[in-house]
């Protein structure tokens, strides 16, 4: 499992609910973050659901970084 993209998806679940409070629906969630244990078991579900499905996630390379 890509440890980045696990770090990258865990942080986004621990945080969506209060850098994205408003669910797009008329509806506001709480604004709470989720427990480490939480957003880690998340986020390890979904790298195991998208590598069922086909998808591999990688990183990509800034083309704008500084070459040496």
């Amino acid at each position: 499992m890509p440890e980045d993209a696990l770090i990258v998806i865990t942080s986004a679940i621990k945080t969506a609910f209060i850098d994205h409070p408003g669910s797009g629906h008329g509806t506001t969630w709480d604004q709470v973050t989720k427990s480490d244990e939480e957003s880690i078991h998340l986020a390890k579900a979904v790298l195991v659901a998208l590598r069922k499905a086909g998808y591999s996630v990688t990183k990509v390379e800034d083309q704008n970084a500084p070459k040496p």
